[in-house]
């Protein structure tokens, strides 16, 4: 099992990875649209701290008061075809991003190993919470990834990672 430390240094270097990945693009690049289809580089960032949402979440944690309105972002959300009501701003969505996973982070280190292995209700059923954690884990790298295509998209094709 993944230990505490480790899921916070992976978060914290995923931060840095996004930081990277959206470093210099403006929220025009962040609206263009990948053909034939897909969803644009804004509601990849949006959707990411709707993840980090739902990690918190899955970890019983407490949601910052001051939180943005993400609803245009969620699973299932239309894709983002240009400026819009609920659509963010890139730094915007940087900074929530930061913020939520420095949330993350922080309620992490306070969890033990019997906190990770409480079981919770999940949409298939009874899981660890950590295992929910780190399914949604998964699913945020998964997005990730899709950063360094929306980011060629733009023109910027340097090696970034």
């Amino acid at each position: 099992m993944i230990t505490n430390d480790e899921f916070i240094k992976m978060l914290t270097f995923e931060q840095d990875v996004v930081l990277r990945l959206t470093s210099d693009l403006s929220q025009a690049d962040s609206l263009l649209q990948p053909e034939p289809a897909g969803n644009c580089l804004n509601w990849v960032l949006g959707h990411l701290s709707v993840n980090l949402i739902d990690m918190i979440t899955a970890l019983d944690g407490e949601l910052p008061a001051d939180l943005l309105g993400l609803d245009r972002y969620l699973y299932g959300s239309d894709p983002i075809l240009g400026e819009g009501p609920g659509v963010l701003k890139v730094q915007q969505l940087l900074d929530t991003y930061a913020q939520l996973t420095h949330t993350l982070t922080g309620r992490l280190e306070t969890m033990s190993s019997a906190d990770f292995d409480e079981e919770i209700d999940y949409w298939q059923g009874k899981y660890r919470r950590g295992y929910v954690a780190f399914f949604y884990f998964f699913h945020h790298t998964y997005h990730i990834g899709q950063l360094e295509q929306l980011r060629n998209l733009a023109g910027r094709t340097e090696k970034v990672i």
